[in-house]
């Protein structure tokens, strides 16, 4: 019997799937006691490939929809197809360090009916992994990131696993409903992995899109549980009051050209902090969007 199942679930991320898969794979936790439940959710890059070339120290199993059917229900997927006692979800985009799996187990062996959270590094190339260190940008206060979580499969099957309805931010919708189960947070900092980011002017495009879809997630979210907590993690981010900031460089033409000139001193930081801007802005347009409906 597996103490625990890592549950991945990926869309053409090919190349980064690949070191997280091998990092999985080396953990120093005994390879008979953990699988891992891959979903490829109907990559087009060439996943499959990969993975039947890969050479798994681990139970390695892969599921494979030929059409995409969106994260929640890939993890509900993955979860009823679970042998574990203990589901790890990792995202994957998450490299993780060799004492992963360890730290989680430890945890969930240390405290009952608890949600273990780990740490992320933020990193935005291949070359930080293992290197960079925690910065206040890597700072969260998540009870349930699916990027780096876990908890009892019974627990995750009592509460009915995610809501299908949600295209984005499933996980903290999750989170809330275990935690009105009875069951308390615990982060493990040791437990920690590594989350390659897109930042680059490059990516803006992606990025508008995707925090549109969390946008009006967020609002979903707050309709199913009217209550000052859920208001608070769908708008209580600070730099929300700041998105006004990334209205003006994203369409007026000042700010656009203000915007590119900063892009082109390569300050990373400062990259990352503009990009954020704009990108609250299009969460919140259509968070109030979907609020009016």
């Amino acid at each position: 019997m597996f103490k625990a199942s890592i549950v991945v679930i990926t869309y053409n991320r090919k190349s980064i799937l690949e070191k997280c898969l091998e990092a999985l794979f080396n953990q120093n936790y005994p390879k008979d006691k953990y699988e891992i439940v891959l979903i490829d959710d109907g990559s087009t890059d060439d996943t499959k490939t990969m993975i039947d070339s890969s050479s798994p120290s681990c139970k390695l199993k892969y599921l494979r929809n030929e059409k995409r059917v969106g994260i929640p229900k890939a993890r509900n997927r993955a979860i009823k197809q679970a042998k574990g006692n203990y589901i790890i979800f990792v995202d994957s985009d998450v490299v993780v360090r060799p004492d992963f799996v360890k730290q989680h187990m430890n945890y969930h062996k240390k405290y009952q009916d608890v949600i273990v959270n780990g740490d992320l590094i933020r990193v935005f190339t291949f070359k930080q992994i293992g290197k960079k260190r925690r910065s206040i940008f890597d700072l969260s206060l998540s009870p349930f990131d699916t990027a780096n979580v876990s908890v009892a499969r019974e627990h995750l099957l009592e509460v009915g696993g995610f809501d299908e309805d949600f295209l984005a931010s499933e996980d903290l919708e999750l989170g809330y409903r275990l935690k009105k189960a009875g069951l308390k947070c615990k982060r493990n900092r040791h437990a920690l992995g590594y989350h390659l980011q897109k930042n680059s002017p490059s990516d803006l495009s992606y990025l508008r899109e995707k925090e549109k879809t969390r946008g009006t997630c967020g609002a979903l979210y707050f309709k199913k549980h009217p209550c000052f907590e859920v208001k608070l993690a769908v708008k209580g981010n600070p730099l929300f009051g700041f998105a006004f900031i990334g209205r003006w460089l994203d369409e007026n033409p000042e700010g656009r050209r203000l915007f590119s000139r900063l892009q082109k001193r390569n300050i990373k930081w400062l990259n990352a902090a503009l990009i954020k801007l704009i990108t609250s802005h299009y969460y919140l347009q259509e968070y109030h969007r979907e609020m009016k409906k």
